[in-house]
């Protein structure tokens, strides 16, 4: 069984210049004074308000590769509730964390 591409790979075996590029702006969209884990942090806030399930997930896995906290994870879930997420959008974005730190209950 073949390996699963990563988006940027499976674009890049379309359009490389485009793949290319997306990797080019994810760079200079992070670059400046936030350390990677918040950043991170503010991306997956992000991802659980528009629902973006596999791209949280990418992402719940840098996190937790940076050793960072789940309860960290949570809170920045959690701090979008009422302000630009649902709470139905909340409740989905914790089962993905708990699914990506293996807690699943």
């Amino acid at each position: 069984m073949a390996a699963k591409l990563s988006p940027v790979d499976y674009v890049k075996q379309f359009n490389e210049q485009a793949a290319e590029a997306f990797q080019a702006l994810r760079k200079a969209a992070v670059a400046g004074p936030l350390d990677e884990s918040t950043y991170e942090l503010i991306v997956i806030a992000t991802l659980a308000a528009t629902g973006e399930e596999g791209s949280f997930k990418v992402h719940a896995r840098r996190l937790l590769n940076l050793n960072v906290s789940i309860e960290a994870v949570r809170q920045a879930v959690l701090t979008t509730l009422g302000a630009s997420t649902t709470f139905s959008q909340v409740v989905s974005a914790l089962h993905w964390i708990e699914a990506v730190y293996g807690t699943e209950q």
